[in-house]
């Protein structure tokens, strides 16, 4: 079989060294070559043509987030962030991820992580789907920020409508790439949960609203769910919306994923159907699928993305599996299919 072959940039030689270490110890992965900022990584992409490559982000001379686009324009390949990804950080680590960075690892306590290998399963694990996912690579420019002058809510009214999205790896571009096309109005809510660690989802909900037509929260214990606003699970906590159309969020350890998308289909199930639109990813595992088919069981529409754009083909290959999506269709055909569902369901 086949190893995997990698490139590890960081400017420590101590990260380098523990990273190569850490990669080593899988046998499907051979480490090509270390870099030690973004102008070497450049170089050695050019000459050791590796399959993946982990990036971190500040690093002298070239960092990360200018070497993620030379590496996109010049010569695509996947590459996984693995950096000390604080709470400052969050927003470029969006900017990384829209720019086609497939997905990160937080280094678990700072620039130079002696604990790294706290972080060695999900290293690994990234990597290999990094490499799996190489085939629907694709660089991003930053989307253009979208005015909300158009929309202004008249009566901000308890949302009668919801569309309900579940994402994991591959999300935020995704996200964008779908709410950018979707249309806002006076009864319907956009929910979203989206598997990220707590100190990005306040920067995710800020680009949400930033960079479509949906002005988003972060979503907060006992906000009511209004029309035509979005709101996105923060990071740690599950999310469900109560038979008074409020948000509750809560800890529950039956749960892989914090926040689970599960727990949000289940509620709008009871809540909104059939006046509801239920959307699965990207993503590894099946987090959402039986959500999804108890959407469907009780008449709401329900749409899977589709193994053609799919970074990862997990979550809704689960859910087509269960039989749980009416429709099974790529990201650029999403929006379309949500605009008509809602407008059947408004007739």
């Amino acid at each position: 079989m086949k190893k995997v072959r990698v490139l590890v940039v960081d400017d420590s030689a101590f990260m380098r060294k523990a990273i190569r270490e850490i990669l080593e110890s899988d046998s499907e992965i051979e480490v090509v070559g270390t870099a030690r900022n973004g102008l070497d990584a450049l170089e050695k992409i050019s000459s050791l043509n590796p399959d993946v490559v982990t990036l971190d982000i500040n690093m002298p001379v070239m960092d990360g987030k200018e070497a993620l686009k030379r590496i996109m324009e010049e010569n695509p390949v996947p590459v996984v962030i693995v950096s000390s990804l604080t709470q400052d950080e969050a927003p470029i680590t969006m900017e990384l991820l829209d720019l086609g960075a497939f997905d990160y690892v937080p280094k678990p306590s700072g620039t130079i992580s002696l604990d790294i290998h706290k972080v060695s399963r999900e290293i690994i694990s990234k990597v290999k789907q990094a490499y799996r996912s190489r085939n629907r690579l694709r660089s991003r420019f930053t989307a253009p920020r979208i005015s909300k002058a158009s929309f202004r809510p008249s009566e901000r009214g308890l949302a009668e409508y919801v569309v309900a999205i579940g994402i994991s790896t591959g999300g935020p571009a995704t996200l964008l790439d779908i709410l950018q096309e979707c249309e806002v109005d006076n009864k319907t809510a956009y929910l979203v949960v989206q598997h990220m660690p707590p100190q990005f989802t306040p920067s995710l909900a800020k680009r949400l609203s930033e960079y479509t037509p949906i002005q988003f929260h972060h979503a907060s214990k006992g906000q009511a769910v209004l029309g035509g606003f979005g709101y996105l699970a923060p990071g740690g906590w599950h999310m469900e919306v109560t038979e008074n159309k409020r948000i509750r969020l809560f800890k529950d350890d039956k749960y892989i994923y914090y926040p689970s998308v599960d727990v949000l289909f289940e509620s709008v199930a009871k809540v909104f159907c059939p006046n509801a639109v239920g959307v699965l990813l990207t993503g590894i595992g099946k987090d959402g699928a039986e959500g999804l088919l108890k959407m469907k069981e009780c008449g709401c529409h329900t749409i899977a993305e589709s193994e053609e754009t799919a970074v990862v083909y997990g979550m809704p290959r689960a859910a087509k599996e269960l039989g749980a999506a009416l429709e099974i269709l790529p990201s650029y055909r999403i929006a379309g299919a949500v605009r008509r569902a809602l407008l059947r369901m408004r007739k």
